[in-house]
This record gives structure tokens, sequence and C-alpha cells, in this order.
């Protein structure tokens, strides 16, 4: 006896052609490395574009968004964390979501600090206001207000990747008691 015959699958991608083409077949469009309320909403579109030609209900399709997350009391140094750990991938997301308009000669510094390995040099190219689009990063309330914001633009999951805080356990812990309860009791009530 199958206890579960429907098995949902989630797609992890960035492009339209593939959540196109994959649409007949998954429950979720996972895209990570973002915490941009405007690719969100780019992203819900799509789905709902393809969906809508497969004849699917778009609401049968969620959509996740994930990226690095690094929460903690003192803010500015869950930041700084923060922006060290997105300079590891920000040159690649910066060619997939075209809503962080970044001026093509800081998208031609970028690209040259990464090729050099310099991601230390990258994370200085880093603003708050990039960062917020790139990253959960700040104080548990900051956390939860960006994922406020995701679910506002048809996120249905967040995913909040490591390493969850400038000590990784106390992270998990500030999520768990500060972060979710912020999230129940006044961004989604």
């Amino acid at each position: 006896q199958i206890p579960r015959p429907e098995i949902p699958f989630l797609l992890g991608t960035w492009g339209p052609k593939t959540i196109a083409a994959c649409i007949e077949q998954i429950s979720q469009v996972k895209v990570g490395g973002s915490a941009n309320p405007d690719l969100a909403g780019r992203i819900r579109r799509i789905i709902d574009t393809a969906a809508t030609r497969a004849n699917r209900n778009p609401a049968g399709v969620g959509l996740v968004l994930g990226a690095v997350t690094v929460v903690d009391l003192d803010g500015p140094a869950a930041r700084a964390q923060a922006k060290r750990e997105a300079a590891l991938y920000l040159s690649i997301v910066a060619r997939l979501d075209s809503s962080l308009n970044l001026e093509p000669e800081l998208l031609e510094r970028i690209e040259q600090a990464s090729a050099a390995y310099n991601y230390e040099q990258v994370a200085s190219y880093i603003s708050d206001d990039l960062l917020r689009r790139l990253a959960f990063a700040g104080t548990p309330d900051d956390i939860a207000r960006q994922a406020a914001d995701l679910f506002e633009a048809g996120v249905q999951r967040v995913e909040f990747g490591t390493p969850h805080g400038l000590n990784p356990v106390e992270g998990l812990r500030l999520l768990g008691e500060q972060v979710l309860p912020a999230l129940r009791a006044g961004y989604l009530a």
C-alpha cells in the first residue's frame, strides 16, 4: 500500500524556460541566493503564466526563496558577516537578477574581484540596501521584516540558510525564539 501516492517536487531554478518546461510536474519553485522581493514578484508572475498556459491553477505551485542568513543582536556585525558570505555568489546572482540594478562599472569591479577570489573586496562593494536583497542579515526584527516582505511579494516559504548567525547555534536560537514568533505574531497576522 502506498501511503502517499503523489510526491511533491521542488524545482530549483531561476529560469523561465525551465519553469515552463516543468510546470506540470512541480509543486514548488525554489530560488536560492536571493532575499529580493522584486525578484520574488517576477518569479511569481513567471510561475502564474506558465501554470495558466498549462491549464493548471497557479496557486498549486508555491514559490520558495532562500539565502544566507546571519542573525544576531548586534545588527551591524551580522550585516558585515553576511556581506562576506554573500560576496561568494554575488557575481552569479547579479547576472541572474536584473532587478538589482547594479551600475555596469560596479558589476565589472565585482566580476574582476570574484575572478581573483578577492571576496573581501567584493564584500566591500555590497551596500546595506544591496545586502537586503541578497541575504537575510541583521537583528531578529530585521530578519522578520525581510521575510514578511517576501511573503507579501508572493513567496509561500522562506529558507534561512547557513551560517544562521555569527555563532550558528545562537543564530538558530534567535531564529526559533524571536524571528519565527515575530512573523507569526505581527508580520503575518
